[in-house]
C-alpha cells in the first residue's frame, strides 16, 4: 500500500486582522487613550502625559502619549510588541522594575493607536550595558492593513541609534480619526479621572504613577473653546516628580464621604461578609455586620473584595448638611442632587485603575433603580450611591474584561458579585436605613389594618361629644351617628372583601414558579405517556403488537396515575388561595390543609416534620384563610435555609390546643430575624429579601384575622425563626 502524504493546515491571517482588533474590538477613542495609559503603567512609568495638537477635525491634528518607564528594545518590539495576544503579561503578572500587578492580559490593548489615528509613531528608549539606545519606527500607515494582503508578507521600517535621552516610550497617533469636540476632551477628562482610584489618592502608592493632559498648544482660536474650560476649574497642584512638562495633574474625583448611611467591609471568597454599618444621620458609631457566605464555588467566586458604600438621603436639608460637612458650602438643593448625581454609582478598581464603565453616573449596573420602582420607601436608588468595589486579578477573581474594554464577561464570577452587593443592601443597608428612617418619622407612615379601621368607624371619639347635648338632641345625634358607623362599617368590610382577593392572587402569584416547576414536568411525562400509549394501542388493536404492550402498560399506566396524583394534589392545594366567593366559617381539620399547603414546596431539599399534642382538633373559619398563612410563612423559611446555605434544613410544624384556640408552631433552623427588625416584619413593604415584595407576612396576618385567628413571632427563640398560629377552634370532644 502506497505511503499517504498527511497534509498541514495553517492559519494566514490577513493584515486587515490588526485594523479588526485595533479599530473594532475597542468601544471608543476614551477607551483607547485609556488603554495606552495602562501600558504606560505596566511599563513601570512615574507618570503618562497626554498631549493634544490641533487642529481637532478628523484627518488633522495628533495625539502623543509619553511616560518615563523602561521602555522597549528592538527584541521587545520584535518578539512582544509586534506578537498580537501575546501571552508574555499573562506569564509574567509583575512589572520588572517596579513590580506592579500590570493591567493588560489579552496583548492588544497596544492597537488602539488604530482607534485614534490614520498613522502612528513610535519612539521607545531602553538602557542596556552599552548605554541608552532608542528604537523608532518613524511612521505606521495603519492603511496597509486593510489592503487583501497576508499579515506575515508586511514589513514595518524601523530604526535603532544611541540616544541620550532618559528611558520611556512616545507614541504618536497622526490624523486623527474623529474630531475631538469640546464635549468629547471634557468626557477624556472625566474618564481619566474616574480611572485613578481616589480611594488610595492619599496613599503613597498613589504617588508612584501620575497621569497629565497637556493642551498647552491648544487655544480659542485653534480649537473654537478655551482649553482651561476642560478642566473645570480644578487646581492642576504641584507637579512635582520627574515630570518636567506642562500637562494638568488628573486628580481623582474627591470621595463625598460626608453622607449618611455607610457600609465598609469586605466579601470573602465563598460570599460572607464581615464589616461595619454607620448611620451618620443618627450621630450613631459604626455597627459591626456579619453576612453569612452562600457556599460559593470556588470557580464560581469573585474571590476577595472590598467593599465601601457611601448612601444619601436626597431631601434637601440632609443634603444640603451633607455638603457643607464635605466642605463644599451653602449650595442650593438642585446643585446639591446635580454634584450627587455627577458622582453616583458603584465604581469597580483593580490594582488602583478604574474597569469601565462601572461607577458612570448613566451605568445602573446593579439595576438599582428597577429595584427601586418596586419599592421607593424601602430600596436605595442608583442616585443615592456613591462607592467602590476593589477587587483582585484575574486569576484571583475570575472576572475577565471583555476585549472591547467596556467592563467584564458575564460569567458566573460577575453576577455573584452582583448578587452579593445587592444582598448586603437588601439584608442589611436598606432594613437598617428603613427602620432609622421610621424611627425617626422621616419615612412615608405606615399602612393602616383593617382591624384599625373598623375600630375607626364605630367614631368613638364623637360619640363622647354626645354627653355634651342637651338630652332631646342626643337621641337624634346617637341615631345619625349609629347609621353613618353601619355605613362606614360596611365599606370597611368591602374593602376588606377586596382586599382578600386581591391578596389571594398575590399570594397565588407568588408560588406560581413552585407550582410551574414542580407541574410542568409531570405534565409533560404525561402528555409524551399519552402518545406512546395511542400509538401502542393501536398497534394492539390491529394485531401489529411486538408483544411488548402488556409490559409497557404495566410500567407506564401507574406513572401516569402517579403524575396525575400530584398535580391534583397541585390544584387542590392551590383552589383555596384562588379567592372566589366567601361561605360561612365552617369546621376542617388544620392538619390535611397544613399538608396540602407544604405540598406545594415538595421539589425543594427541605425536611418537613409535623406533630401534633391534639389529635382530632378541628379549627372554625376558612380553611383558605390557614393555607394562605401557612404558605407564606413556609415560604418565607425555605427562601432563608436555601439563601443561607443551611447544611440540614428543617421545617417543624408543631400542633398544640389551649384555651385561647388551636396553635400552629411553624419554625425553621436558618438564620432567624435581626433583633431590630422583629416589630416590622408584618409591616407591608418591610422585606429583608432582595426582590422582595414585603408583602408575604402582611397577607398571612390579614388571612388569619379573616377568621379571628393571629400571627405572632417569637423574636426570643433562637437559632431560626418562629410563628405561631392561633385559630378559632370547634368544640372539644
Amino acid at each position: 500500500m502506497p505511503d499517504v502524504e498527511t497534509d498541514k493546515l495553517r492559519f494566514r491571517p490577513k493584515a486587515r486582522i490588526i485594523r479588526t482588533i485595533g479599530d473594532q474590538l475597542i468601544s471608543g477613542p476614551e477607551a483607547a487613550v485609556i488603554e495606552l495609559v495602562k501600558n504606560a503603567y505596566d511599563a513601570d512609568a512615574n507618570f503618562a502625559e497626554i498631549r493634544f495638537t490641533p487642529p481637532f477635525q478628523a484627518g488633522k491634528g495628533r495625539i502623543s502619549i509619553t511616560d518615563d518607564g523602561h521602555g522597549m528594545s528592538l527584541d521587545d518590539i520584535r518578539l512582544k510588541w509586534m506578537e498580537p495576544a501575546t501571552a508574555s503579561k499573562v506569564k509574567d503578572r509583575l512589572s520588572p522594575g517596579k513590580e506592579r500587578k500590570m493591567m493588560g492580559s489579552k496583548g492588544i490593548g497596544r492597537f488602539a493607536a488604530a482607534k485614534l489615528g490614520a498613522k502612528m509613531a513610535l519612539t521607545s528608549t531602553v538602557c542596556t550595558e552599552e548605554g541608552n539606545v532608542s528604537v523608532l519606527i518613524p511612521e505606521l500607515d495603519w492603511s496597509i492593513f486593510s489592503d487583501d494582503v497576508y499579515l506575515s508578507d508586511i514589513a514595518i521600517d524601523c530604526l535603532v541609534q544611541d540616544a541620550n535621552d532618559p528611558t520611556g516610550t512616545m507614541i504618536e497617533i497622526i490624523e486623527l480619526r474623529e474630531d475631538w469636540t469640546k464635549e468629547r476632551l471634557t468626557r477624556l477628562y472625566s474618564e481619566l479621572r474616574r480611572l485613578i482610584s481616589p480611594f488610595s489618592a492619599s496613599q503613597e502608592e498613589a504617588e508612584e504613577f501620575r497621569v497629565y493632559l497637556d493642551l498647552s498648544d491648544c487655544d480659542r482660536s485653534s480649537t473654537g473653546f478655551d482649553p482651561q474650560d476642560i478642566f473645570q476649574g480644578d487646581d492642576a497642584g504641584l507637579q512635582g516628580g520627574p515630570y518636567r512638562g506642562q500637562g494638568h495633574r488628573v486628580h481623582p474625583f474627591p470621595l463625598l464621604s460626608a453622607c449618611d448611611y455607610e457600609l465598609s467591609g469586605t466579601l470573602s471568597a465563598n460570599g460572607s461578609f464581615e464589616g461595619s454599618f454607620t448611620i451618620h444621620r443618627a450621630g450613631r458609631g459604626a455597627e459591626a455586620i456579619k453576612m453569612r457566605g452562600i457556599g460559593i464555588v470556588r470557580s464560581e467566586s469573585a474571590g476577595t473584595v472590598e467593599v465601601q458604600l457611601y448612601l444619601f438621603d436626597r431631601e434637601t436639608d440632609a443634603l444640603k448638611s451633607n455638603m457643607r460637612k464635605a466642605g463644599l458650602g451653602d449650595v442650593t438643593a438642585r446643585e446639591a442632587r446635580r454634584l450627587l448625581d455627577s458622582i453616583s454609582g458603584v465604581a469597580i478598581y483593580r490594582e488602583g485603575f478604574r474597569v469601565r464603565p462601572y461607577g458612570d453616573p448613566a451605568n445602573d449596573w446593579l439595576a438599582l433603580d428597577s429595584r427601586r420602582v418596586q419599592d421607593p420607601s424601602l430600596r436605595i436608588g442608583h442616585n443615592q450611591v456613591a462607592g467602590y468595589l476593589k477587587i483582585e486579578g484575574e486569576q484571583e477573581s475570575n472576572l475577565f474584561e471583555r476585549s472591547s474594554r467596556e467592563g467584564f464577561e458575564d460569567n458566573a464570577a460577575f453576577q455573584n458579585l452582583a448578587r452579593l452587593i445587592k444582598r448586603l443592601l437588601a439584608e442589611v443597608v436598606e432594613p437598617k436605613r428603613f427602620d432609622f428612617r421610621a424611627r425617626a418619622g422621616i419615612s412615608r407612615s405606615r399602612a393602616t389594618t383593617f382591624d384599625e379601621l373598623k375600630e375607626l368607624s364605630e367614631l368613638k371619639r364623637v360619640r363622647k361629644l354626645i354627653s355634651l347635648l342637651k338630652p332631646d338632641q342626643r337621641d337624634e345625634a346617637e341615631q345619625i351617628i349609629d347609621k353613618e358607623s353601619q355605613r362606614l362599617s360596611l365599606r370597611v368590610e368591602a374593602m376588606q372583601e377586596r382586599q382578600r382577593v386581591l391578596e389571594a392572587q398575590s399570594s397565588l402569584g407568588a408560588i406560581l414558579a413552585e407550582v410551574l416547576h414542580e407541574g410542568s414536568p409531570e405534565a409533560t411525562f404525561i402528555q409524551k405517556t399519552a402518545e406512546r400509549m395511542m400509538v401502542r394501542l393501536r398497534a394492539f388493536l390491529i394485531g401489529d403488537d411486538d408483544g411488548q404492550a402488556r409490559d409497557f402498560y404495566s410500567e407506564r399506566v401507574p406513572q401516569v396515575k402517579a403524575s396525575a396524583d400530584k398535580l391534583a394534589r397541585l390544584f387542590g392545594a392551590l383552589s383555596p388561595l384562588a379567592g372566589g366567593r366567601r361561605r360561612q366559617p365552617s369546621l376542617f381539620y388544620p392538619i390535611g390543609k397544613i399538608k396540602d399547603a407544604i405540598a406545594l414546596f415538595e421539589n425543594h431539599q427541605v425536611e418537613f416534620k409535623i406533630e401534633t399534642t391534639a389529635k382530632g382538633m378541628e379549627f372554625l373559619g376558612h380553611s383558605e384563610d390557614l393555607s394562605t398563612a401557612v404558605v407564606n410563612i413556609v415560604g418565607n423559611a425555605i427562601h432563608w435555609l436555601e439563601a443561607t446555605y443551611v447544611a440540614s434544613p428543617l421545617v417543624q410544624i408543631t400542633l398544640s390546643r389551649s384555651e385561647g384556640g388551636g396553635h400552629v408552631f411553624i419554625e425553621d433552623n436558618g438564620p432567624g430575624v435581626p433583633n431590630e427588625f422583629a416589630e416590622r416584619i408584618f409591616e407591608v413593604g418591610f422585606t429583608l429579601k432582595d426582590g422582595g415584595t414585603g408583602l408575604g407576612l402582611n397577607i398571612a396576618q390579614e388571612a388569619l384575622a379573616r377568621s379571628g385567628g393571629k400571627l405572632r413571632f417569637h423574636p426570643e427563640h433562637e437559632p431560626g425563626a418562629l410563628f405561631e398560629i392561633v385559630f378559632p377552634t370547634g368544640p372539644e370532644e
